[in-house]
């Protein structure tokens, strides 16, 4: 019975990640359905392959024009096996669903016995002269980066920015500190991957990524105190910006965060180690490849192979593999390599403890109260341990609320009818009817704090001019108030604005410590975090609207 069109739309959607190759594949699928011999299907596959390539290769050449880049012979094969290897998934998750006949499939030895493949497997896929043609750029770049490695010359300086890069309550700038201190990928420390504590500079880590299907569970060491890359972990999965990120798959985080953190990785290691040879910008994976380097000059025992070392270190199943991360090389100020091995000794001193650690403990609670822990519509949360702490900030907010001291802003908009004054025309001395206009008034009700603060009772441009110490908390609140009027009476939703950093920044004029410290304190909760998440506005609510200072105003 053929698969319906919606399943194989789900297929190609599940497996496949480029939107125009998730289409082209569910449209493959559903034509190879009513091919019953092994000659109709290699036709069949043969004349879509080759209509396939001609797509890539027609948008790799729009995109390079774009981009202003120049085009070779082989720059679309990359994009090309990319999309194959993932043709090839959903066909491997359809012909579950169908009866592989003789007629249509044939016996294949693989590690689990013998099994029956689908004919289309046979065909859709790149020989392999195409793919060495396709390597071959690739490897002589890597060869020449591997001739003229990028140096590191101030380590000091470098480990100095993870440190203060792991103390930051900024999800970007934590996430790059993480990177650069593990050498894991983005999306390993964005979501898949965990550390656990062994050492003073060391950490068993799992949840790897590009580990084909295998659980690898495995001992890397850290550039700085493992207790510190730790606790980073544990805050930056708690932090409101990564727990949106639940519901999303590795690719979304992947082209929904890798411009922003990039941009991180520029500003703050930009002037400590330059792009690899013949690259332009550097990005986190540059960050990886420098955690190599460093690995080996700090960690790696003089009798120890450097190949092996990162191999084993960064979880990979190859030498050749662990040789794409080779691109830089620790050097004193003259640029003379360093002797490997500056920390062996110490791998052995006293840990210091994470303090973000779960503790075990002996909880008990009744049925009810645990129905609502494990509600996840209520408190949003994959873990259970987030959901205790969401119930926790809850109740402080609660308390907090009831004693007076936490504003509770709400702001409304109202139409407020204005009369005209009536006016006696002259010539006739017959008087116009009263009439009434419409007016679109902001009101603002506050619940009073405990202790009244002399800023609220300023005028705004009073206000604005202020440097006072304390001032910045009221100029941030009113920015708060502005951006939510300016919601309100938006028709759509695409022109509403979320509340965060950048634009309380822009609103207010304050510096972004001050920004932060009031988003992370529990009236910044209540005012912004939650409010954002009501109106489910996401990281990319504000994208393309430039500066809020042009519509918004207080």
């Amino acid at each position: 019975m053929p698969t319906t069109k919606s399943k194989l739309a789900k297929i190609a959607n599940e497996r496949v990640r480029t939107a125009w190759v998730k289409k082209w594949t569910a449209t493959f699928l559903e034509g190879l359905q009513d091919l019953d011999n092994k000659e109709q299907i290699e036709n069949y596959c043969l004349e879509q392959k080759t209509n396939f390539d001609s797509e890539v290769q027609k948008l790799s050449l729009e995109r390079a024009k774009n981009q202003g880049k120049v085009v070779s012979a082989t720059s679309w094969k990359n994009a090309a096996a990319t999309h194959m290897s993932q043709i090839r998934n959903a066909l491997k998750e359809w012909q579950k669903t169908i009866e592989l006949t003789p007629g249509v499939s044939y016996p294949q030895q693989t590690k689990e016995g013998i099994v029956q493949q689908h004919f289309a497997l046979l065909y859709m896929k790149y020989d392999h002269e195409f793919h060495e043609e396709r390597k071959q750029p690739t490897e002589d770049k890597k060869n020449e980066q591997r001739r003229n490695l990028s140096p590191i010359k101030h380590l000091d300086k470098y480990q100095q920015t993870i440190e203060l890069l792991l103390d930051s309550w900024d999800y970007r700038e934590l996430a790059v500190g993480l990177i650069a201190a593990t050498g894991r990928r983005m999306s390993e420390i964005l979501s898949t991957g965990n550390f656990n504590q062994i050492g003073q500079f060391e950490a068993d880590f799992e949840g790897q990524l590009k580990a084909k299907g295998e659980e690898r569970k495995y001992s890397a060491f850290t550039l700085v105190e493992s207790a510190k890359v730790v606790d980073g972990v544990l805050r930056l999965r708690r932090m409101h910006e990564i727990k949106e990120m639940k519901h999303w798959n590795l690719a979304e985080i992947d082209s929904g965060k890798n411009s922003t953190v990039n941009s991180q990785v520029k500003k703050y290691f930009g002037e400590l180690i330059e792009p690899p040879h013949g690259e332009k910008d550097l990005s986190s994976k540059n960050l990886r490849a420098a955690y190599a380097a460093i690995a080996i000059y700090l960690f790696c025992p003089s009798n120890h192979s450097e190949s092996l070392f990162i191999k084993e270190r960064l979880g990979h199943a190859s030498d050749a593999t662990a040789s794409n991360y080779e691109d830089y090389q620790v050097v004193d100020v003259n640029g003379s390599p360093l002797i490997r091995g500056a920390w062996v000794n110490r791998t052995g001193e006293e840990m210091s403890k994470p303090k973000q650690v779960m503790t075990n403990t002996r909880l008990r609670i009744t049925v009810a109260a645990k129905e609502i822990i494990e509600d996840q519509e209520f408190l949003p949360y994959p873990d259970q341990l987030s959901r205790v702490e969401e119930l926790i900030r809850l109740a402080k907010i609660g308390k907090q609320f009831e004693e007076g001291k936490l504003v509770n802003e709400v702001v409304k908009v109202v139409e407020v009818e204005k009369p005209v004054e009536v006016v006696k025309e002259v010539v006739s001395g017959t008087e116009k009817p009263s009439q009434t206009v419409q007016e679109v008034k902001q009101i603002v009700e506050v619940k009073p704090v405990d202790e009244a603060d002399r800023f609220e009772e300023m005028g705004n441009e009073e206000l604005r001019g202020c440097q006072a110490p304390g001032s910045a908390l009221e100029k941030i609140r009113r920015s708060v108030r502005a951006i939510k009027a300016f919601n309100e009476i938006q028709p759509e939703k695409k022109a509403r604005w979320a509340i965060n950093v950048s634009t309380l920044e822009q609103l207010s004029g304050c510096h972004s410590k001050a920004v932060r410290e009031y988003l992370d304190s529990d009236e910044g909760r209540l005012q912004v975090h939650d409010y954002n998440a009501r109106h489910e506005f996401g990281f990319q609510q504000n994208r393309g609207k430039g500066s809020i200072k042009g519509v918004v105003t207080w």
